[in-house]
């Protein structure tokens, strides 16, 4: 395995990989970054969370000229989730590059979206419907943006959406660089690259097994009728911080949440009835931490990329293992523990077999935490003789990574009043606090790391809710 410095990238892209802790790329980052810095086509065949915005994200910071305000480099993404979530990881990619990264997509006011790309956006990530009215409006021109991305094809395939996008590749200009992105590759986004893409390169990546290995899996066996009572039970004993509950239909989605909040538990559902406007307000509030419960639909949930869901419960035990495997991904993120808990009826208990086969696991029966605890082997005793609290080593410093910089209105004199203060780090333990545009570092005793990471996590510092956790080597 290389590393990111033996890749060709620029210091500036370097320094900002190095804050965030990048140090070996993953498979489909390796083959393919190199592929794009030497100027070929590259479709990539590979599932979400194989770091495939990287891949294609670099590559294309690295083309884009800071001197020259034209329009440059356009991903395309099938749902505003994705625009959303690929202009967050450009921006943190390009910290130290003096490059205007624009996300335009349906349901906002273009009135607001115009400005922003008439100021001189250099690279524009948007979904294609919304890139084909600024088009025919005359505020995106593409006659330089010479590198376009195709994020999940195979999505844009589904929602219908093709002929778009074959409309604006005919509207950039013909010596472009082209990357396609997409898990599966049917033929019709075959063809697309035939006839869009000069010699491409194919990547394809595909897992070395499915693997759950960071959750702990769990079944209740419940009758249809009994269901919804066994889930208060579980939810109530669980007591989860933020939990995703998947059900098979939008009807049984819509329906379940109804239950769950005549019971008077705090939650929303998210499915493909709902209004786009509709299901962008739950996103909101569910990625900032305001609400506790998300029912939803697969389809709904595509691209939902949540850290610090501590629970996903499989109300509707899926039809296949990958679906399983990819709806218990979204816990058990930045090195925690999730749970994982399927609700099953006898008559399923073979397709959890199959499952358990399939994806290598164990998923045995559910017992409250209480019980789980007394049922759990005991840690052997260590001698803590020659080190502090914590098993931190006398003179140890650790690294935090918080989730808020400048444009957050946060400086370091607040970052130390909320270790001081907020979580009672004696100030002589904060060895340095460094203030980015958009997320901040923390080295302090490490004694004191678990503490702060423990008191500050989710809490508010000048309105904003923050993200404390380790910073990854």
């Amino acid at each position: 395995m290389s590393r990111f410095r033996e890749l060709g990238l620029s210091e500036e892209i370097q320094k900002a990989l190095d804050e965030l802790g990048f140090v070996e790329p993953t498979p489909i980052q390796e083959r393919a970054i190199p592929e794009l810095l030497a100027g070929h086509d590259v479709i990539g065949q590979a599932q979400t969370g194989t770091g495939k915005t990287a891949a294609f994200g670099l590559p294309l910071l690295e083309y884009v000229d800071p001197s020259s305000d034209e329009l440059q480099a356009i991903v395309l993404t099938p749902t505003r989730e994705l625009c959303i979530q690929v202009t967050q990881a450009l921006r943190s990619y390009a910290e130290h590059l003096d490059v205007e990264i624009v996300a335009v997509f349906g349901g906002q006011p273009i009135a607001q979206q115009a400005p922003r790309l008439r100021a001189g956006a250099q690279v524009v990530v948007a979904t294609v419907g919304r890139m084909l009215d600024l088009i025919s409006r005359h505020i995106i021109v593409l006659t330089a943006a010479r590198f376009v991305v195709l994020d999940e094809a195979d999505e844009m395939l589904d929602l219908g959406f093709i002929e778009d996008v074959e409309k604006i590749l005919r509207m950039c200009p013909g010596g472009r660089q082209t990357a396609l992105f997409s898990a599966t590759m049917p033929a019709p986004v075959m063809r697309l690259a035939e006839r869009y893409m000069y010699h491409p390169v194919t990547i394809k990546v595909t897992p070395k097994q499915l693997t759950v290995d960071a959750i702990e899996q769990a079944y209740v066996e419940a009758e249809p009728r009994e269901k919804v009572e066994r889930l208060l039970e579980v939810l109530r004993a669980e007591e989860p911080e933020q939990a995703i509950i998947f059900c098979r239909t939008k009807i049984g989605a819509a329906r379940l949440d109804e239950r769950l909040r005549a019971a008077g538990l705090r939650c929303r559902a998210l499915h493909g009835d709902m209004s786009q406007g509709q299901r962008d307000g739950v996103m909101i509030q569910f990625k900032e931490h305001n609400l506790p419960l998300l029912v939803a639909t697969d389809v709904a949930a595509r691209g939902l990329d949540i850290e610090h869901v501590t629970h996903v419960i499989n109300f509707d035990l899926p039809d296949a293992t990958e679906t399983y495997v990819h709806r218990i991904g979204r816990t058990g993120r930045v090195g925690r523990t999730g749970r994982a808990i399927s609700f099953i009826s006898p008559r399923e208990r073979q397709e959890l077999r199959r499952i358990e086969r399939e994806a290598k696991t164990t998923i045995g029966e559910w017992e409250p935490p209480e019980e789980r605890l007394e049922h759990a082997p005991r840690p052997r005793r260590r001698d803590h003789s020659s080190e502090r609290r914590d098993g931190a080593r006398a003179g140890a410093v650790a690294k935090l990574f918080v989730n808020r910089g400048r444009r957050s209105g946060i400086g370091d004199a607040d970052i130390r009043w909320a270790l001081e203060e907020g979580a009672v780090v004696p100030p002589e333990a904060i060895r340095r606090v460094e203030v980015l545009d958009r997320f901040s570092f923390v080295e302090l005793d490490a004694d004191q790391a678990g503490i702060a990471v423990e008191r500050l996590d989710g809490t508010k510092l000048k309105g904003k809710q923050i993200r404390v956790e380790y910073a990854r080597d």
